[in-house]
Formats: structure tokens, sequence, C-alpha cells
């Protein structure tokens, strides 16, 4: 009876860690249209099968043989620099025509296997009182079905100067389920240095960072769909979302036509890649994601396909609002 008992109670247990993937993916999804563009993310492909990363996965560790004098592990540096190995193949870039309109909103909709399972708002705004700077936003919300497995309300915020796209910070929440948790990331150019503060009812940690060329999730993302996309070239970008610093790359692979609700696309095949993450675990699940932007002046995100635990998410753009509408992307 006891064997039985300990069966059924993993049952839950392995359903909610498929719920927590499959919200991660659908977080991973919204996020990698506005914040990858292939380049990165909030906790993008990273995240794409695994828990939030609010949740880390516990990892077991085998109880330390009994020394007298045992040393204790060597705590990581601080404030923590890229590998030079990694550093060398990140370049600096500069921006192109920026690909959104001021007031434009662009509206996807997730769904797994073909079943609707939350939608994204992504706004860019210049604000009325400093008209040289970028405001990004991203809304984040499951559906009244998806709520019944996972419900998520996440919300991000970044500003960007209008020039050269650098930011000086990002503002995050992260509701899922019955976490709450707020991320202030503070990046300050001139002194090369990031500044992660994560807030919840456990209290207050902070992580700090070395960092010559920084991003933001939504900065990263402008920044990248300004470039000049290439079939076979490779981009990269150090980017630093609620709790991690992750380095991102994409291969823009070939041009090739998409169809979506709002007509057909001629669109870029983009495959992302993560070459560093800064807990030191660089996990597999970015395998079998792949990007489409529009491939044309504005570079629009258009849709997101990642692997699940059962099947595929996929998310894609739906709606346009604000100036532009689709006509300049759609052939």
């Amino acid at each position: 009876m006891t064997g039985i008992a300990r069966k059924h109670a993993a049952r839950p247990r392995r359903a909610n860690a498929h719920a927590g993937a499959l919200a991660s993916i659908i977080v991973a999804a919204f996020m990698l249209m506005i914040v990858a563009t292939g380049a990165g993310a909030i906790a993008g492909p990273i995240l794409a099968s695994g828990p939030s990363d609010s949740d880390p996965p516990a990892q077991p560790q085998p109880a330390p043989p009994f020394h007298k004098h045992r040393h204790l592990p060597t705590p990581a540096p601080t404030p923590m620099a890229l590998p030079p190995e990694v550093k060398a193949k990140v370049p600096a870039y500069k921006p192109g025509p920026i690909p959104f309109h001021d007031g434009e909103q662009l509206i996807y909709q997730a769904s797994w296997v073909g079943i609707p399972a939350a939608q994204a708002r992504l706004e860019f705004h210049k604000p009325q009182k400093n008209p040289s700077r970028w405001t990004g936003e991203i809304w984040i919300e499951t559906n009244p079905f998806a709520d019944l497995f996972y419900k998520m309300r996440d919300y991000m915020r970044e500003s960007m100067a209008d020039d050269t796209l650098h930011t000086s910070g990002v503002y995050l929440v992260q509701h899922e389920k019955s976490r709450l948790n707020y991320y202030d990331v503070t990046i300050d150019r001139p002194a090369q240095t990031v500044t992660m503060t994560k807030k919840n009812h456990k209290g207050t940690q902070s992580k700090e960072f070395i960092a010559s060329d920084p991003w933001g999730p939504i900065s990263g993302a402008m920044m990248a769909l300004t470039q000049n996309l290439e079939p076979g070239k490779t981009y990269a970008f150090d980017v630093f979302s609620g709790s991690q610093r992750y380095v991102f790359a994409f291969e823009v692979e070939k041009r090739e036509k998409i169809h979506l609700a709002l007509g057909d696309f001629e669109a870029w095949r983009i495959v992302p890649d993560v070459w560093y993450v800064s807990d030191g675990l660089l996990r597999s699940q970015a395998h079998g994601t792949v990007l489409w932007i529009s491939a044309d002046e504005r570079h629009l995100p258009l849709r997101i396909e990642a692997q699940a635990f059962i099947g595929y998410v996929r998310a894609d753009l739906i709606k346009i609002d604000g100036k532009g509408g689709v006509e300049s992307a759609q052939k």
C-alpha cells in the first residue's frame, strides 16, 4: 500500500513539472519574439522545456565524505565578468533604422499543439516628457484554460536612448502561480557594471557583473532588429534578464515564405543559440527553436516555434495597432 501511495503522489509532481515547463515555453516564445529575434531573451530558449528561473531545478548532491578540515566551495567571483573566450566573440553594434513606430503595439498569441494558451502585448512609445528615449513594455498572460494548469501574469519595461538604444535598466514582474518576484536590472555603461536585484517575500538578493556592452532584453532585441540581416551571418549579444546573464547568438539561415492569419510573408528563418549563461548551466533546451523575421526594412518578429515535452509551442503575430501596420512586411 505504501508503494502505491508513493506512485500516486508522484503523479501531481510530474504534472506540475510539465505545467511549469509549458508555461516557461510560453514565456520563451513571447520574449523571444521581441527579445531574441534570435538575439536575447528574458529567459528565452534556454527555459523552453524547464522550470522558470524563479524556481531553479534542484540538483541532488551526494553527502560529502567526512573530513576533519573540509574545504568549503569556492564562491563565484563578484562582480562577475564574461570568460575571455566568450567576450571575444561578442561584437559591438551600431543601430540602423528603428523597426517600430511611436505608439505601436504588436499582439501575439501562443498555442501549444494548436491549442491557444496565452497572449502577449508589446508596446513601444516615446514619453512626452523625454522624447529622446524609447520605452518598451511587454505584458504576458495565460488564458482561462491555461490558468487552470499554470496561471501567468508577467510584465517587463525598459527605457532606451533614441540614438544608441543603450539602456539604463530593466524592470520585471514575474507572477506565475503563487510566485511573485520583482526584478530590477541597473546598467551603468560608463562604469561597465550591471547589478541585478530580486525581491520577493523571502527578501532581497543581488548580483553584480562586469560588462563592456550590456543590453536588456528589449534594447538587445531592438538593436538586433536594426541590423542588416544576411544569410549565413551570426549575431551575438550580451543580455541581462531578471536573474541571469546570457550571451545569445543567432544565425540567419535563409529566406522563405510563411503563412500567418494576417497573410503571407517573406521572412528570414533564424536559429538561436546560447553561448553562455551566468549560472554556469548551459542547458540544451534551445535546440528545436526557430524564429521568422519579416524580410523587409521593418524586420518584424512574425513567428517562433519551440519544441516542448509533448509537441511544440508556437507564437504568431496576430495584430498590429498604430502606425505602419502589416502592409510593409506583407508580400
